[in-house]
């Protein structure tokens, strides 16, 4: 059966994926005539397997440099109202 993670501990193994993605993405990099430096085809099956692998990870990473190309809405700011201000002119 799996382990159990705490939030940190789940974090950690996260950011361990997408260290390890990175390498193997560096290896899978494109090279001359449209070839993966594996010698196969660029993108390789094994390339797109660790960009999806580290695009998976990096969703548990989005305040972190990791999560570059994964990016969050984020809900927009309530404006604030000055105090001296009423917030209903009507």
């Amino acid at each position: 059966m799996g382990a159990l993670y705490t939030s940190a501990s789940f974090r950690e193994y996260a950011r361990a994926q997408v260290a390890h993605a990175d390498i193997l993405l560096t290896k899978h990099a494109e090279s001359a005539l449209n070839l993966c430096r594996c010698g196969r085809p660029h993108p390789c099956d094994d390339r797109r397997h660790w960009l999806q692998r580290r695009a998976h990870f990096g969703r548990f990473l989005v305040d972190e440099k990791y999560s570059s190309e994964v990016q969050q809405p984020h809900p927009p700011s309530p404006t604030q109202s000055h105090p001296s201000r009423p917030d209903d002119l009507g």
